[in-house]
């Protein structure tokens, strides 16, 4: 049965090249001097997540909206089932943002969900959450919005100028900040 073949299955080559040319893989190795460059991307669901940014030296205040990204299945379904999945959804698959060496930065983000149809129909929302670190010069970072069960969610940080070796960034979650208006 075809349904249960998945495109690592078929091709795992391809499925890799597929999921590192949608996910920032590529853009982690071209940092400029005196910059750093965050990746912004989604995991654990393929539900949309929306990304902001500030500087500010106070929590929660300032953001800037990057707009929305979403993880499409990439490497495990076909590559034009994910094109159509992000078309269909609005989102991106990513978001580059620079960022300022040794300046503390806040990334918030915010998911939505829907599950189920007619009268089981649900839909709810996921955080924001809020993550402040200091990038370094010369270094590229993911922050990721990971979907969890029912449904949670968190932001993870790692260190990805070696997108092939990502180490874990001592992040500080910042509670309470308010939903972005809509």
């Amino acid at each position: 049965m075809l349904s249960a073949c998945t495109y690592s299955e078929i091709n795992p080559n391809a499925a890799l090249a597929d999921i590192r040319a949608n996910n920032g893989y590529y853009e982690l190795r071209d940092v400029e001097p005196d910059t750093a460059k965050l990746i912004l991307r989604s995991a654990g669901s393929g539900y949309p997540a929306n990304f902001s940014v500030s500087t500010s030296p106070q929590a929660c205040q300032d953001f800037t909206s990057l707009g929305s990204v979403a993880y499409a299945g990439r490497g495990i379904v076909y590559p034009w089932i994910a094109n159509a999945v992000q078309r269909g959804r609005r989102t991106e698959p990513y978001i580059v943002q620079d960022a300022k060496p040794g300046k503390p930065i806040q990334v918030r983000s915010y998911g939505s969900w829907a599950d189920g149809m007619g009268s089981g129909y649900r839909s709810g929302n996921c955080g924001p959450v809020v993550a402040k670190f200091t990038p370094q010069d010369g270094r590229a970072y993911v922050v990721e919005f990971l979907w969890g069960s029912k449904p949670a969610c968190s932001l993870n940080v790692v260190d990805a100028t070696d997108p092939d070796a990502p180490v874990p960034v001592p992040a500080e979650a910042i509670p309470g900040c308010p939903a972005p208006l809509r």
